[in-house]
């Protein structure tokens, strides 16, 4: 017998009550169920254990927390009832070699983070003054940052940024919109309408053209040219 053998015999002194330390091996489930499969380095360096269930904050039908652990992530395990043939992974460890994504360094313990394997993170800032939410991808080059600070939402795109909706899009603001760009085009497939309850100014530095199938009416009827 091996030792996983000898520890998973029907023996109550066989039994590991409390948790141990465990590495991942395998978190491929066939049957689609979010286990893992782990070795229990200090009591042998190839065996594997059984299918290991994840303990995450919510789950259930079709929903809740999907996080698996990494291979060569260290964890956490405990056994039902003291049985290592029923292994449960109850939490990830930190360790020498695998460190956290950052450090609280001035004690404060202002931050949050969660961080992918490439580099996407979700930063949740509780600096005094300075609290803010972060989502950021792992080229650091697109965000949507959050600021309680100054109660501004700022998104950043790399390169295009796309909004699509099957729905109306409606842009309220009680104050001013400013848009800046190279070119800028407006393209309505039905019908086109700018109302200013005060005044319009439309001015081009070169040409401008006006152009109508049916006829242009200003002003209905009344038009000065200066």
């Amino acid at each position: 017998m091996n030792g996983l053998e000898v520890l998973s015999a029907r023996s109550q002194r066989n039994n590991i009550y409390g948790v141990v330390i465990g590495i991942v091996t395998n978190n491929k489930d066939p049957d689609g169920l979010g286990r893992v499969k782990i070795i229990l380095p200090w009591l042998s360096e190839n065996e594997e254990s059984a299918w290991a269930r994840v303990a995450v904050p919510m789950a259930g039908p079709d929903m809740g927390f999907y996080s698996l652990p990494e291979v060569d992530d260290e964890v956490l395990v405990a056994f039902e009832h003291g049985q290592v043939a029923y292994p449960y992974i109850v939490g990830a460890l930190w360790n020498g070699k695998q460190k956290p994504p950052t450090a609280n360094t001035d004690g404060k313990n202002n931050q949050r983070l969660i961080k992918s394997r490439s580099g996407h993170t979700i930063l949740l800032d509780d600096t005094p003054g300075e609290e803010k939410i972060i989502v950021r991808d792992q080229s650091g080059k697109n965000e949507i940052e959050i600021d309680s600070k100054t109660n501004v939402i700022t998104i950043k795109a790399g390169q295009d940024l796309k909004i699509e909706a099957q729905g109306n899009i409606d842009l309220n603001s009680s104050k001013d919109v400013s848009i800046i760009c190279n070119n800028f085009k407006v393209k309505a497939q039905q019908n086109c309408e700018i109302k200013a309850n005060l005044q319009a100014k439309l001015e081009a530095s070169a040409g401008m053209n006006l152009t109508c199938m049916a006829g242009v009416k200003i002003n209905n009827g009344a038009l000065e040219i200066t």
